[in-house]
C-alpha cells in the first residue's frame, strides 16, 4: 500500500519506521525542520492548501493518508480530512497526548496572544522575564509588550524580535536536557515559562525545571479537532489499524 504520512513530528518519525517494514511511504514536511533520514521519499514545502493536496494524492496514486502533524496544526488536518474526503481515501489521524498537571505545578491557559497579554500586563509594576518556547512572535503582540518585561525567545526558525529592545533571540531545536534547560533557566533568570502543550519527551523538560523552580507556566490551549476519520492517540494503536 502507498501511504503519504503527514509528519514533522518525533512520533511521525518513528510511525514513518516502522509502516517502511510493509509499505511504501512519502513522508511530508513543512520546511521549518530538518529534513530526516529516511528510507523513503521526502515532500518538502506543503502542497498550498486543500486543492494542492488533492493534486499530489491523485497524482501520486496515494492509497491511504495518514495525519501525523503536530497538535497545534489543525489547519492541515483539516486539509488532510477534506482532502481524503474529496479523494474518497482512507485516513488516520495521530495526536499526540497532552502533558498533564502534576503536583507542584502552576498551570495558567491562555486562548490567543491578546488573552496572553491581558495576564502578563496584569503587574504594570513589576519586572519580568518570560521565556517563550511558543514559535514566531507576531509584531501585534510584540506591540503591546510591557516596556518593563523581558522576553527571551526560542525557536527553531529566524523571528522578527532581532534587535528590538527587551527581547533577547534564541535560535535552537530539541531535543532538550534538562540540565541544559536549568543553566538556561538560571543565566536569563527566568520568572514565567510560556509554552505550546505539546507533549511528548523531548522538549518537556522546560516543564521539569519550571515545576521545579516553581515558577508559572503560561500554556496555550490546545486547538478542538474533529474529524470523521478515526483519531488516535498511540502510534501502535495507529499502525495497527493501518495494516489491518
Amino acid at each position: 500500500m502507498k501511504l503519504l504520512l503527514l509528519g514533522g513530528t518525533s512520533d511521525a518519525l518513528k510511525l514513518c519506521q516502522l509502516l517502511l517494514k510493509q509499505h511504501q511511504v512519502i513522508y511530508s514536511i513543512k520546511g521549518l525542520v530538518r529534513e530526516p533520514k529516511l528510507d523513503c521519499n521526502i515532500h518538502t514545502g506543503g502542497f498550498g492548501g486543500v486543492q494542492g493536496l488533492i493534486y499530489f494524492l491523485q497524482q501520486q496514486q496515494i492509497d491511504c493518508l495518514l495525519d501525523a502533524t503536530h497538535p497545534y496544526a489543525i489547519n492541515i488536518s483539516h486539509d488532510a480530512k477534506q482532502a481524503a474526503q474529496h479523494c474518497h481515501l482512507p485516513c488516520f489521524h495521530y495526536t499526540r497526548p497532552a502533558w498533564q498537571q502534576q503536583l507542584g505545578d502552576n498551570w495558567i491557559t491562555f486562548t490567543d496572544e491578546p488573552h496572553l497579554t491581558q495576564l502578563l500586563n496584569a503587574n504594570h509594576h513589576k519586572s519580568t522575564r518570560f521565556f517563550f518556547t511558543t514559535g514566531r512572535l507576531s509584531s501585534a503582540f510584540i506591540g503591546r509588550k510591557n516596556p518593563q518585561h523581558h522576553y527571551i525567545a526560542r525557536s527553531v526558525t529566524d523571528n522578527d524580535t532581532q534587535g528590538i529592545q527587551g527581547i533577547k533571540w534564541i535560535k535552537n531545536r530539541g531535543p532538550f536536557r534538562i540540565e541544559n534547560e536549568r543553566k538556561l533557566f538560571e543565566k536569563y533568570q527566568i520568572d514565567a515559562l510560556i509554552s505550546k502543550n505539546s507533549g511528548g519527551q523531548s522538549i518537556y523538560a522546560k516543564i521539569q525545571v519550571a515545576r521545579e523552580m516553581k515558577l508559572p507556566v503560561y500554556l496555550l490551549q490546545r486547538p478542538e479537532f474533529q474529524s470523521d476519520y478515526p483519531i488516535f492517540s498511540s502510534i501502535d494503536e495507529m499502525l495497527i489499524a493501518v495494516n489491518s
